[in-house]
């Protein structure tokens, strides 16, 4: 299902997308690996457009799986050599697209296993939590801790963020380690 993803659009206001069936919206600090992961999860390399420059992703970018069925990738919050307008910019389009938009969505927070979480981070998932958004966490970049036992490392951001550990999917973008798992959950959400 998520191989045949296409790009559908981008825009910088939330309220101008169609209405839809579901989605998968990737939110995260800057360079967390974000689009990296959608491409990993599509099983194409270059669906959304990746750097190693944080800030890369600068609009809401909407990648169809299947009629009305969409995953989203959003600009990357913290750390971007951006201007301060676009960074508030970037803030609205954030709350615009997973608060303020009615559908049924789910959302999965990048987070760099290899940095850890951030405060950027813990603030995002207070944030969530006091919008009453749902969310899990996705640990990206597995494949930099050395001797990676990924189940510990769901455990430790599970305890971190105070969510179920079913909640937590350990990933490597780069080397596609546990994507198969967080594939399950997202096509079973979509579908």
């Amino acid at each position: 299902m998520l191989e045949k993803a296409v790009f559908f659009r981008a825009v910088t206001e939330a309220e101008t997308l169609p209405k839809n069936i579901a989605e998968v919206i990737f939110c995260g600090r800057s360079n967390a690996g974000k689009s990296s992961a959608i491409n990993a999860l599509c099983s194409q390399k270059n669906l959304a457009r990746t750097s190693k420059t944080p800030g890369r992703t600068r609009s809401i970018n909407v990648y169809s799986v299947s009629i009305g069925r969409w995953i989203i990738d959003l600009p990357g919050y913290g750390f971007a050599r951006v201007s301060p307008q676009e960074k508030k910019l970037w803030q609205k389009m954030i709350e615009d697209c997973i608060v303020r938009r009615k559908t049924k969505k789910s959302v999965y927070m990048i987070v760099d296993a290899f940095v850890g979480p951030t405060d950027l981070d813990y603030d995002m998932a207070y944030w969530l939590k006091d919008n009453g958004i749902n969310f899990k966490i996705v640990a990206n970049k597995c494949d930099k801790i050395p001797e990676v036992d990924m189940p510990e490392v769901e455990n430790k951001i599970a305890q971190c963020f105070e969510i179920c550990k079913n909640d937590v999917f350990a990933v490597s973008a780069k080397q596609k380690s546990g994507i198969d798992k967080l594939k399950t959950d997202i096509i079973k959400f979509l579908k």
